[in-house]
């Protein structure tokens, strides 16, 4: 008999599978159906964000969609991951938020 977890695990896999971006990187079938992917998974937190705020919810349907939260923002992190890789492959390379500069970094040959 299989363990229990890795049963669940499939499920998971098999629920998740919807957002994987089989077209190539490359094509111009990719952003079209990332765009898709993306939007639906954008969509759907924004339902279960507006749904927390007008639905009186037990603590467990609180907690449910609390995590389904997470998770949706977990698809559109790996999304965007995805579109920053293909637009780095046509040239497109978007600058990093997270960089500080300070005169250290600044390399000035007099």
């Amino acid at each position: 008999m299989k363990n229990p977890l890795d049963v669940q695990l499939l499920e998971e896999l098999s629920n998740l599978e919807y957002f994987i971006v089989k077209a190539p990187l490359n094509s111009r079938d990719f952003w079209k159906e990332w765009q898709d992917k993306f939007s639906r998974a954008y969509m759907t937190r924004i339902a279960i964000k507006k749904l927390l705020r007008t639905k009186k919810a037990s603590y467990e349907e609180v907690s449910k969609y609390k995590s389904m939260i997470e998770l949706y923002e977990d698809v559109l992190y790996y999304l965007e991951l995805l579109k920053n890789l293909a637009l780095q492959m046509r040239g497109v390379y978007s600058p990093e938020p997270d960089t500080e500069f300070d005169d250290e970094d600044i390399d000035l040959d007099f």
